[in-house]
């Protein structure tokens, strides 16, 4: 019996523990063991493992982040990340963890934290919008709850008092009863009065204080003491909170910090003992040594960050001056705010305001690597004001912060760049600190960085000549990285763009753009540039090549040969070089440019440097004594080894080719390099014309496109001169015209519009340059051609067909060919004719239009309405339809897709392609829940195929193509195989089965998607 009680006892208290641990019970119905167990399964069952993911996230993306010590540091790498597409799956699955916290543990104290945490994660991902709705949330969910005093013995009230209170309602009962209700009108009534209560107490603690005061001032007064008067600090600056916390010193600073990671992700690290000890700014410690510490500051904090990120300013410095101000604010928030808040100054472009901030979050900050980061920015900041005092102290700090060596080493070059600018010292005194660093053994790798910043110290020193010699020395180094690589390249360029040498300054341009990323805030600027020198740079070397081969056809033919022979000979000892020369010093001959090597080696007069000369003798003793071994001829009398009476070919290996046939092989293409060479007068006349187009081209390059007018007028005067009765004579001479009446040269306008009278007087540019008022003709007749379009359509629309379709008629004669109003009006006739004529009528013009005007926007209009009306784009009235089975196919972007990966390999494994397929589709369209099927096409099964199921409409299998074009890194490009991918109607597959082939297949898709 007694073991029947205890049984149904245990059963009981079992059964009661379990219901006191249901998540649905409210925050006052659970009992301290159910609290114990919901805090702790939420904290370190899901809670703790999505922090471990996003550490480890966070150490992905500072691995990808590279710091730029030539340009200003980022201040929060972990934001700069240009791509988080790789991180993303990592922190989605993080939030996937936080919200079955939420979801199972609803009044656990973690619930806030994993807020914070979602937030966070989708900050990170740049998912900017979802953060601020999460942290708008969480910040108005989990607002702490007035602080209210122990109620009295006897008083009603038995709840113990939260952090925070939710204005949520979890998860809630078929209805509330009325019961309930009353219950809960009393307790907001209770709670009125306290406050009420405890506000009037307050108020009488502080009148019965200052009546205490005003009678300690009596009495001293009466026994003749001054009474020290109590002096409130005005509220002057923005800092305030940090002057009362304890002075580190020195010691504290910098010896017992940690250094810490250089991303700058510790800040997102768990709370440390002094956050435990509370850290409250006012208040006294131990606050939250034995109870879990709400989130709703740092919620606050990354609300404004996402608010920084969204633009929106005004909003995110009300909560920055919140925290920062506010004597409750944990110590740790605190410091971070003060470092957010030179982050919001810094992305407004206002440095001056930013510099005081991180300085200040420096002297604050708990890792030496965060400390070095903010006055290493400072720095910067200081430079780009042109202030190198303060940044001179700026990088010292820096140094003495004891941060990673790299940023160590970027502050040593700040400080003997700004050290000469500040007044103690010479550039030439820098140069030679650096110079000498690039010695040392542990700089090697930092070899590049340190001689561009020398060059920077030459170039502001006024010698530009040295500054470039230092960058080139920067890209030959071997250990140069892509961040030296672009500023070297980008600053060549400059200078010779700035000394209007354009060629090499676009050859620059063009290797600054293969290693910069397009998210560069400097891409768009050095693309525009590049591509605006791609014209003079390609007509410039179409002259110096044409003008060459025009004076080497004009010499005598043994000259001629004799050149021939020495380029040869130099692009074979050339190439030699290249090929067994080392890793060091491959690239330093150039194998392209033979003749720039050798024009470089013609500074020393030692003969051994000069190349003609080494090849007039070894012609010469070729001639008197053959092709002779070269080897030593001491007593070869005596010599008795069996070479000594053998032909060099008698030792070849079998199949090898012999002496002679080397020297017709050489022979074979010093006759290819002459066969170039213009030597007729035909051939030079028509090289001649060429000639002249190029320099035409390059005058309305310079003008037009780098609007250099100095160097327009010098390439057209050079076409007058040198080719006089070009095809472009009178249009040069009208461009020398503009020209020179742009740069108030009035004589020299006048006389080629006098020039243009006299023998043109009937073309155009002689009226242009001599008629002001045909200008306003041809402005006119311009204007005249858009209004007759504008009435034509202005027709159409208001359903007089038959007139507009006369319009059009009549001004289509009328348009000169090239005309893009041409293109406009075939498109307003094709409608006018479907109007007119039917469905027929209309789909044959847009096809004729789709067929005359390429690539331009009426022909892309036109593709669309033929989509539409479900029709080929690509086939033309009377033309036949290719073979196979294009007619079939039928453009249908409203049903089902699917997406076919066709393998040219017939032996391709489509099982394991299957598997890097849906890697593929996990990473990117984990969502769409695709499935791949493997299937072999054809009469034989020849073509293995992976078909995807399945898409909604043809838009959505359009950009899955579009997204494995953009990601074709990643799309099964392991397998090494070739493959096409083509989006299929279900219609359109099923005729692809049907006949067993895709022919015709290739071509619809190209047509109509």
């Amino acid at each position: 019996m007694k073991k029947l009680t205890r049984s149904v006892l245990l059963l009981l208290a079992l059964q009661l523990l379990l219901v006191g641990c249901s998540s649905t019970k409210s925050r006052e119905e659970q009992g301290v063991i159910a609290k114990l167990w919901h805090n702790t399964n939420a904290h370190f069952n899901g809670y703790f493992n999505a922090r471990e993911i996003i550490d480890e996230t966070l150490l992905v993306l500072d691995e990808q982040h590279v710091d730029n010590y030539n340009q200003r540091l980022e201040m929060f790498p972990f934001l700069a990340v240009d791509n988080t597409a790789g991180v993303a799956e990592e922190l989605d699955r993080a939030i996937e963890k936080v919200a079955i916290v939420v979801k199972k543990h609803p009044y656990s104290n973690w619930t806030d934290d994993s807020y914070l945490l979602v937030g966070q994660a989708q900050l990170i991902k740049q998912d900017y919008e979802s953060a601020e709705r999460t942290l708008n949330f969480a910040a108005t969910e989990f607002r702490p709850r007035p602080e209210r005093k122990k109620l009295k013995k006897g008083q009603e009230e038995d709840e113990t008092e939260e952090e925070f209170e939710s204005r949520r309602e979890v998860e809630s009962n078929e209805a509330q009863s009325q019961r309930d209700r009353l219950r809960a009108r009393r307790e907001a009534q209770r709670e009125r009065q306290r406050t009420i209560k405890q506000r009037d107490k307050e108020r009488k603690e502080a009148q019965r204080e200052r009546e205490r005061e005003r009678k300690e001032k009596i009495r001293n007064r009466k026994r003749g003491i001054r009474t020290p008067t109590k002096i409130t600090p005005a509220d002057s600056t923005q800092l305030e909170g940090l002057e009362n916390e304890p002075e580190p010193t020195e010691e504290d600073l910098f010896a017992e910090a940690e250094e810490g990671p250089v991303g700058m992700i510790s800040i997102f690290g768990g709370r440390n003992a002094e956050d435990a000890d509370g850290g409250e700014y006012g208040k006294k410690s131990g606050s939250y040594i034995l109870k879990h510490r709400p989130a709703h500051q740092e919620i606050r904090l990354w609300l404004a960050w996402t608010l920084i990120k969204r633009d929106n300013f005004d909003r995110a410095q009300i909560i920055l001056d919140d925290l920062r101000n506010d004597r409750g604010t944990f110590a740790r928030v605190r410091r971070l705010a003060i470092a957010v808040q030179a982050y919001y100054f810094l992305q407004q472009q206002r440095p001056e305001e930013a510099i005081p901030f991180l300085e200040a979050a420096a002297e604050v900050a708990e890792e030496r690597n965060e400390r070095a980061r903010y006055y290493y920015i400072a720095g910067q900041l200081y430079q780009e004001l042109n202030q190198p005092g303060p940044a001179l102290n700026a990088f010292e700090q820096v140094v003495a912060a004891k941060p990673a060596y790299d940023f160590e080493l970027g502050a040593r070059i700040n400080i003997a760049q700004n050290a000469y600018l500040a007044g103690s010292g010479s550039a030439d005194d820098a140069l030679r600190v650096l110079e000498r660093m690039t010695k040392e053994e542990k700089n090697l790798e930092y070899e590049s960085q340190l001689l561009y910043a020398m060059a920077g110290i030459a170039m502001r020193s006024g010698d530009d000549r040295a500054g470039a010699d230092y960058l080139r020395r920067a890209l030959a180094s071997p250990n140069g990285g892509d961040a030296t690589r672009i500023e070297a390249y980008q600053l060549l360029g400059d200078l010779a763009y700035g000394e209007e040498d354009y060629l090499p300054a676009k050859l620059y341009y063009d290797s600054t753009l293969q290693v910069m990323a397009d998210t560069d805030g400097r891409y768009l600027n050095t693309n525009d540039r590049r591509d605006r020198l791609t014209g003079v740079a390609s007509s410039l070397e179409d002259i110096t090549l044409r003008d060459s081969l025009l004076r080497i056809g004009t010499l005598p033919e043994a000259d001629r040969r004799r050149w021939a022979e020495e380029v040869f000979e130099l692009r074979r000892a050339t190439n030699s070089a290249a090929n067994f020369s080392t890793p060091a010093t491959q690239g330093s001959i150039n194998v392209n440019n033979p003749a720039a090597t050798a024009s470089n080696l013609n500074g020393s007069s030692f003969w051994g440097y000069d190349n003609q000369a080494i090849r007039r003798g070894s012609r010469d003793f070729s001639r008197t004594w053959g092709d002779r071994t070269l080897e030593d001829n001491w007593r070869r009398s005596n010599r008795t080894d069996a070479n000594l009476f053998t032909d060099a070919d008698d030792n070849l290996a079998p199949g090898a080719p012999s002496n002679a046939e080397l020297a017709l092989v050489t022979e074979d293409e010093v006759n290819a390099i002459l066969a170039d060479i213009p030597t007729d007068p035909q051939t030079q006349d028509v090289m001649r014309g060429q000639l002249a187009d190029a320099y035409f081209t390059l005058g309305r390059e310079y003008r037009d496109r780098v609007e250099n007018n100095a160097r327009a007028i010098e390439a057209f005067e050079t076409l007058d001169e040198q080719f006089p009765g070009s095809e472009y004579e009178a249009e040069s001479w009208y461009y020398l015209y503009l020209l020179h009446k742009a740069e108030n040269h009035a004589a020299d306008a006048q006389r080629f519009a006098a020039r243009l009278a006299d023998k043109y007087p009937d073309s155009k540019f002689a009226k242009l340059a001599n008629d002001p008022n045909y200008a306003r003709q041809l402005v006119g007749e311009a204007g005249e051609r858009t209004r007759r379009y504008e009435l034509a359509y202005r027709t159409f629309e208001q359903g007089n067909y038959a007139q507009a379709n006369q319009l059009i008629n009549g001004a289509l004669p009328q348009l000169p060919e090239g005309d893009p109003l041409r293109a406009r009006h075939a498109l307003l006739q094709a409608m006018v004719t479907g109007k007119l004529e039917g469905r027929a009528a209309y789909i044959s013009s847009l096809q004729q239009l789709v067929a005359q005007y390429d690539n331009s926007p009426e022909q892309i209009r036109a593709r669309e309405i033929l989509r539409l009306l479900g029709e080929d784009s690509a086939r033309l009235p009377g033309r036949a339809t290719s073979s196979g089975a294009t007619g079939e196919f039928r453009p249908s972007m409203d049903e089902i897709h699917y997406v076919l990966v066709v393998f040219d390999d017939r032996d391709a494994p489509l099982n394991e392609l299957k598997g890097g397929l849906e890697t593929y589709n996990e990473k990117y369209h984990k969502l769409d829940r695709l499935r791949s099927t493997p299937i072999f096409i054809g009469q034989d099964n020849e073509t293995p195929v992976l078909v995807l199921r399945r898409f909604k409409t043809g838009q959505d299998a359009q950009a899955y193509y579009r997204n494995s074009q953009k990601h074709q890194d990643e799309f099964l490009q392991d397998s090494g195989l070739r493959f096409t991918v083509y989006p299929v109607s279900q219609t359109n597959y099923r005729e692809i089965l049907k006949a067993r082939s895709f022919a015709g297949y290739d071509e619809f898709f190209r047509s109509n998607y």
